[in-house]
C-alpha cells in the first residue's frame, strides 16, 4: 500500500508564487537572487507553521537550478528535483535540536573544505538553530566570519532571542510573520477543492481563525476533519477545537443583559457538562463584547471591516438594544482581565463560575 501523504507536506509551496503570505519578505529575496546580491547567511526566524523551512528549500532549489533565469527555478532539473525529495549530495538538512553538541558542528566544518559535488553552491539548512549549544555557536561562528564563496547558510529558528549576537551580526534576517485569517482561508479553499473535499465556508474560517498564524496547523486539522465526514461542518470543527457555538454565547449575553437567572445558570452550567474549554468561551465573549462596544461607539460602522456578517449584525443590534455603552464596557472588562487570570488560576471551572456570577450582580 502506497504511504499516504499529509496534507502539510504535500502542499508545501513548490515556488515562490505557491508561498502563502509575507510578500514583502519574497519581493526581497527575488529582488536579491535578480540583482545577484547573494548573501552568505540567511535567518529566517518566527513562529511555528509559517513557512521557514520550505523557504528554506525554495531559496536553495534558486542558487541551485540548472535552469535558473531571473531566479525563478524550473523545478524539473536534477538539482530541482534532488532538493524536493531531500537527496541532494549538496543540500545538508540539520535538526539542530538532536545536532546541537560541538561534535556535530565540528562533523558540519570539517566538510566545508570539499566543493559542491555537482551544484553551484553547498548549501547547509540548520532548523531550530537555537537549540545549539554555546560551544556550537562559537564553533559555527568562525566560519560564517570567512564564509567560502561556495558555502551557503540557511538558519531557519522560532527563538530568536536565543541566538547570540555575534551570529545574527553575521546573518540577513528575515521575519515570517503570522500569516494571516484570509491568507490561510484562501489556502484552505484551494486545497479542499483540489483534493474534492465538501465543505462549510463557515468551517474553514473556524479553522483559519484558530490555527493563529499556522497554515501548518490549518493544514493538519483540515486533514483530520477530510476522515471524519465527506462533509467538513462547522460542528465538527467545534468539537475538535472544543470551541462553543456562537449562537449559545449570543443566548448567553441576551440572557445576561435581561438579567434572566434562570437561562444564565443554565448556559452556565450547559457550558461545564458539555467540557468546554473555559478560555475558548471566555475569548468567544470578549470578541462579542468587543464588537457591541464598537457598534455602540460608531455610528457609522462598517460591519465587513470587523467581520461581522449580515445574519450576525442582527444578533447584534437586538443585543444592543438591551444595554447602555456603560454596561458593555464593564462586562468586557471584566471578562477580559478574567481571561488574563483564568489561565493562572488554580481551579478554572471555580473561577469561571466565579466570573458568570460577578456578571450578574453588576446594576
Amino acid at each position: 500500500m502506497e504511504n499516504y501523504k499529509v496534507l502539510p507536506l504535500k502542499w508545501r509551496p513548490k515556488s515562490f508564487k505557491d508561498f502563502v503570505g509575507n510578500e514583502n519578505i519574497i519581493k526581497v529575496i527575488l529582488n536579491s537572487l535578480k540583482k545577484k546580491k547573494i548573501y552568505n547567511t540567511y535567518l529566517f526566524y518566527g513562529p511555528r507553521g509559517v513557512g521557514k523551512t520550505s523557504l528554506s528549500r525554495l531559496l536553495s532549489k534558486s542558487l541551485n537550478c540548472i535552469n535558473n533565469y531571473n531566479c525563478y527555478f524550473c523545478s524539473k532539473c536534477v538539482n530541482c528535483i534532488s532538493i524536493d525529495k531531500g537527496k541532494s549530495l549538496d543540500v545538508y538538512e540539520i535538526d539542530g535540536a538532536s545536532k546541537s553538541k560541538i561534535e556535530d558542528i565540528k562533523d558540519i566544518l570539517d566538510s566545508i573544505c570539499y566543493l559542491p559535488i555537482s551544484m553551484r553552491y553547498k548549501i547547509y539548512i540548520i532548523d531550530e538553530v537555537h537549540m545549539l549549544s554555546r560551544y556550537s555557536f562559537n564553533s559555527l561562528l568562525k566560519v560564517l566570519e570567512d564564509t567560502p564563496k561556495y558555502i551557503k547558510f540557511i538558519l531557519a529558528t522560532t527563538e530568536f532571542k536565543k541566538i547570540p549576537n555575534t551570529v545574527l551580526s553575521r546573518c540577513m534576517s528575515f521575519y515570517l510573520k503570522p500569516l494571516s485569517v484570509n491568507d490561510i482561508l484562501s489556502r484552505l479553499i484551494l486545497v479542499s477543492k483540489s483534493e474534492l473535499f465538501n465543505y462549510d465556508v463557515d468551517a474553514l474560517k473556524q479553522i483559519s481563525i484558530n490555527s493563529k498564524g499556522s497554515l501548518r496547523d490549518a493544514l493538519i486539522l483540515l486533514d483530520q476533519l477530510s476522515l471524519v465526514n465527506n462533509y467538513i461542518k462547522l460542528k465538527y470543527v467545534n468539537y475538535f477545537l472544543n470551541i462553543i457555538d456562537d449562537k449559545y454565547i449570543f443566548c448567553f449575553l441576551n440572557s445576561l443583559f435581561l438579567k434572566d437567572y434562570d437561562k444564565i445558570f443554565y448556559y452556565l452550567y450547559y457550558f461545564i457538562n458539555k467540557n468546554i474549554d473555559y478560555e475558548n468561551i471566555l475569548s468567544s465573549l470578549i470578541d462579542k463584547l468587543y464588537k457591541l462596544l464598537l457598534i455602540k461607539i460608531i455610528k457609522n460602522i462598517n460591519y465587513k471591516i470587523f467581520d461581522i456578517n449580515d445574519f450576525d449584525k442582527l444578533k447584534f443590534l437586538n443585543l444592543g438594544n438591551l444595554v447602555c455603552k456603560k454596561h458593555v464596557k464593564y462586562y468586557y472588562e471584566l471578562f477580559f482581565f478574567g481571561f488574563v487570570n483564568l489561565i493562572n488560576s488554580y481551579d478554572k471551572k471555580m473561577f469561571f463560575e466565579y466570573l458568570i456570577i460577578k456578571s450578574i450582580f453588576y446594576k
